[in-house]
């Protein structure tokens, strides 16, 4: 491979020769297992089926290891897509990433709302009242419930002494 050519050129060409290799694989699978079935030899004698059984191990061990390279790059291209060079052609891309966390933001404040809407009404159909957690008294209520397991701990290993 010339240094001059992109790394996506060869991930293509990887994911080509696998593509290729796969889909051979299960033709010559499918043609093995249906090799006693044609009507002008007789191929049902126990030579040809041990034969036909090895090759058909062979090919679906080759097949077997074909799909599992495969996933690998499949991986491996995800991978560099969202942590490396993968993508970084696009011009546009600093602002499709800042309209996407627009996007995101707005999709969780509605979810949000959704759900306090949800909250709301069933804490007034069972006569009581619902309101959100602000950030501060979220992390509040962990601390003082993380400090109450903490002593609860203390007493009982303190107890057991």
């Amino acid at each position: 491979m010339e240094r001059s050519q992109p790394a996506s050129s060869n991930l293509m060409d990887n994911h080509n020769r696998l593509v290729a290799d796969i889909l051979t694989r299960y033709r010559t699978l499918m043609m093995l297992a249906t090799v006693q079935a044609e009507q002008d030899r007789n191929n049902a004698n126990p030579e040809a089926m041990a034969v036909t059984g090895i090759s058909i191990k062979m090919e679906f061990d080759g097949l077997y290891t074909s799909i599992k390279e495969f996933l690998t790059l499949s991986r491996k291209i995800k991978e560099l897509w969202i942590f490396g060079p993968l993508g970084t052609e696009d011009s546009d891309r600093k602002e499709k990433e800042e309209q996407l966390d627009q996007d995101v933001n707005r999709v969780s404040e509605l979810l949000n709302q959704m759900e306090a809407s949800k909250m709301k009404s069933l804490a007034e159909s069972n006569g009581g009242t619902w309101q959100p957690l602000v950030r501060e008294e979220m992390e509040s209520t962990i601390a003082a419930a993380a400090a109450a397991a903490a002593a609860a701990a203390a007493a009982s290993t303190g107890a057991g002494r």
